[in-house]
């Protein structure tokens, strides 16, 4: 440990006799944050032991209540070097944003975030500067200046979709010291959507050009088709730029229609310039309204995410991080640090507890899918005083349980369409009610009301769609990554009703196959999740209380 850590040290640990020691607002010189989260003052210190070690990339695994944003703010504030903190969700970036303003800090968004100031009823992502002719009010457009300024901060707050973009086709944000990679479970996911090329059939009818059917089988074909409607969708872009630069001329200010067809031309023979360049790691997907041409693993392009090169320390951190996270996002294990925290939730708050019921999946006979109901009923019939969440993964099982369950009448569910309606009359009903649903297992929370406990029913381990063809394809080359996804939907699932220490929520799972699962995919869950997981019980357990 370096003499500056050791100083930290003395700093943040509490003085014996007086009972008082630096706050963390104290440390950021700054702000309203008078109390350390449980354990946070000890992963300050791993995390600054860590910077200055030889390892490059750190991996923070850390529940729900450990204080993780605040952790990353005191990093940035004691290094001192210039930071950016990406975020998948906008409820967290707002979060940083709002936590982060006494340092300084400048959050920075995409150009449809903005107005065009010369074509008021449109964006700046229609604006003629994105097709490379010069905007006389450059210098005042509200989006460039809040770039400009996030090039001068030294604590930058944005998305993953807008640093991919940013520094991998535009002149990035400037030179970067420390990278913080937050929410990191879904980097994955953010790279996936951002190396994915999606064309669809209105982009390409106009031209004369048509998908090939059936789809070719092998990669050449669809280099061949990639290469050949090129040449259609090359001299549809010139026409185009050749018109904005005449209205241009004659006009001075451009239709926003002709601004986006020329847009649209130009990202289409990109895409087909890309397209005809892949290969057999790449997978085809067939949509609705056009193609898509996801890639296998992400972990072939690390560098467009963590550039390495120019970025000399990188954080990884999330509430259901793993090792195996890192490892698909393509964090070499050689200088690799990793930190996992354990919770400041006590495990008998939050116990997670296996019913005997039935393997539930594609080959559950009806018999086993009545005796499944008629567990739930019996969880359900000892737990009316409180509020209560079923997790059933798909849709049809949904629908099978709120016709077959004799607590019918105090369930609601949803469809694709009303869930955020659904969500919110649960969320202001008053028990007992139940939400039945296959898709809020992220992105919603549930604390609990007025004190009293709730419950969560898994109804079933939430294993993905194998029929999905990127979702086939991966699991062909890795046996172990529709696991690696159920598990980490599962954790997901099971936190959904507690965020404070003091708040309680049981969780019963009605799926035999848990027995197995977690006997061979455990380590793909984070510590605290497993202290919490308490085996199976024959009966139903009493109400927590």
């Amino acid at each position: 440990m370096t003499d500056f850590e050791t100083g930290l040290g003395a700093i943040v640990e509490k003085d014996k006799m007086t009972g008082k020691g630096a706050s963390p607002s104290d440390l950021l010189e700054a702000g309203r944050y008078q109390n350390w989260y449980p354990n946070q003052q000890d992963l300050l210190l791993e995390c600054l032991e860590w910077y200055h070690s030889p390892s490059q990339f750190l991996g923070v695994s850390a529940p729900t209540g450990s204080g993780k944003s605040l952790l990353m703010l005191l990093l940035a504030k004691m290094t001192g070097v210039r930071t950016v903190i990406l975020t998948a969700t906008k409820g967290l970036m707002k979060q940083y944003t709002a936590d982060s303003a006494v340092l300084g800090s400048v959050e920075v968004k995409g150009r449809n975030n903005f107005p065009c100031l010369l074509e008021p009823n449109t964006t700046a992502e229609d604006g003629v500067c994105n097709l490379g002719l010069v905007c006389d009010l450059r210098d005042e457009c509200p989006y460039r200046v809040q770039l400009d300024r996030a090039r001068q901060s030294n604590l930058v707050i944005t998305n993953y979709a807008y640093w991919l973009a940013q520094t991998n086709y535009a002149d990035g944000l400037g030179p970067v010291s420390l990278l913080v990679c937050d929410e990191a479970n879904l980097a994955f996911g953010a790279m996936e959507n951002f190396l994915t090329v999606y064309i669809a059939r209105q982009d390409i009818q106009p031209l004369g050009v048509m998908f090939p059917s059936p789809g070719p089988s092998q990669w050449q074909g669809w280099r061949l088709w990639a290469e050949s409607a090129k040449e259609s969708a090359e001299g549809e872009a010139s026409k185009l730029s050749a018109e904005v630069r005449s209205v241009r001329r004659e006009r001075g200010v451009l239709p926003s229609a002709l601004v986006r067809a020329a847009r649209r031309a130009n990202g289409l023979l990109s895409k087909l310039k890309l397209l005809s360049g892949l290969d057999d790691q790449w997978i085809v997907q067939w949509t609705l309204n056009g193609c898509r041409f996801v890639p296998k693993w992400v972990s072939h392009h690390t560098d467009d995410l963590f550039h390495p090169a120019e970025v000399p320390k990188i954080v990884l951190m999330s509430a259901i991080l793993s090792r195996r996270t890192l490892d698909y996002l393509g964090v070499p294990e050689e200088g690799r640090y990793w930190i996992e925290a354990e919770s400041a939730f006590p495990p008998e708050n939050t116990p997670i507890v296996h019913v005997d019921t039935a393997r539930i999946n594609y080959r559950t006979s009806d018999a086993e899918t009545r005796v499944w109901v008629s567990r739930i009923d019996q969880i359900i019939q000892r737990r009316l005083d409180r509020k209560g969440l079923i997790f059933t993964v798909s849709y049809e099982r949904a629908k099978f349980l709120m016709s077959r369950s004799r607590f019918k009448d105090i369930m609601i569910t949803h469809s694709t369409r009303d869930v955020v309606d659904a969500v919110d009359m649960f969320k202001n009903s008053s028990p007992p009610i139940i939400l039945v649903s296959p898709s809020v297992t992220t992105g919603y929370d549930f604390p609990m009301p007025e004190g009293n406990p709730q419950y969560i029913v898994i109804g079933k381990i939430p294993y993905g769609d194998t029929s999905d063809p990127v979702m086939r394809a991966r699991h062909e080359d890795d046996k172990e990554w529709s696991s690696y996804m159920a598990m980490e939907a599962l954790v997901q699932s099971c936190g959904r009703a507690t965020r404070g220490v003091d708040e309680r929520a049981e969780v019963l799972i009605t799926d035999d196959n848990i027995r197995w699962f977690m006997k061979r995919y455990g380590t793909f869950a984070p510590a605290w999740f497993r202290a919490r997981y308490r085996g199976s019980l024959t009966t139903v357990p009493d109400p927590l209380v």
